[in-house]
């Protein structure tokens, strides 16, 4: 019976350490996925002589990093008429990745009327049907992951990296972390995504299985 008892308390022990392993995840830092257009001249590559795009770039790099899936797809949608009327497509970036971009800031916050707005877009940019299409399935699986109940959960986030990172939780701009900060974000309980990303635009995001009332820590490397 004694033998039996520590046998028990060991497997107790043994699962108390994996569910800890389980709820710790680390991360490096991977390329842009989108460039930073602030310092981008697009007007040139479209071939303009007139500055029709001024601005263009820092509008749609301050959309990004708000989040605003609906300013990115106003964006998106200048871009096309700009490519219509020059006749061709920039090298950096086109209307249709632009709207893209718009999808998923609206898919990771499962923000509908960031769908809508892209939904609204794609009408207005020639080839944007597969990106429309493809937000409008991920739709059907919104807050399906999420859990049950109105528990919350907390991500805590550790920047290993010697730069600041943007936040992102669920989609959403949460705020900055300096080098070496260690800052816990609530949540709600089940699926959540976490992003982060640097000045230069290099990125990486997660999928995290968040626990009700527990935390689950994320470590950014570089």
């Amino acid at each position: 019976m004694k033998h039996f008892i520590l046998l028990f308390l060991f497997l107790g022990v043994g699962l108390n350490v994996g569910s800890a392993v389980a709820q710790e995840k680390s991360s490096t830092l991977g390329k842009p996925i989108f460039p930073k257009l602030e310092y981008v001249n697009l007007n040139a590559e479209l071939g303009f002589e007139a500055e029709i795009l001024r601005g263009f770039g820092a509008r749609v790099d301050d959309a990004r990093r708000d989040a605003d899936g609906a300013a990115v797809a106003a964006q998106a949608v200048l871009l096309s008429f700009a490519e219509k009327l020059a006749g061709k497509k920039a090298q950096t970036v086109t209307a249709t990745q632009l709207l893209a971009e718009a999808a998923r800031i609206a898919e990771e916050q499962q923000n509908r009327g960031a769908v809508t707005a892209v939904e609204s877009a794609g009408t207005y940019i020639p080839g944007s049907e597969v990106v429309v299409q493809r937000l409008i399935e991920a739709t059907a699986l919104f807050a399906e992951n999420r859990g049950d109940g109105e528990f919350l959960g907390f991500v805590r986030i550790v920047n290993d990296c010697d730069r600041l990172l943007d936040i992102y939780i669920d989609g959403k701009y949460v705020g900055f972390q300096y080098g070496g900060d260690d800052i816990v974000y609530s949540t709600g309980n089940g699926t959540t995504h976490a992003r982060v990303t640097d000045a230069f635009g290099n990125t990486v995001s997660e999928v995290l299985f968040v626990k009700p009332d527990e935390t689950m820590t994320w470590t950014i490397k570089p």
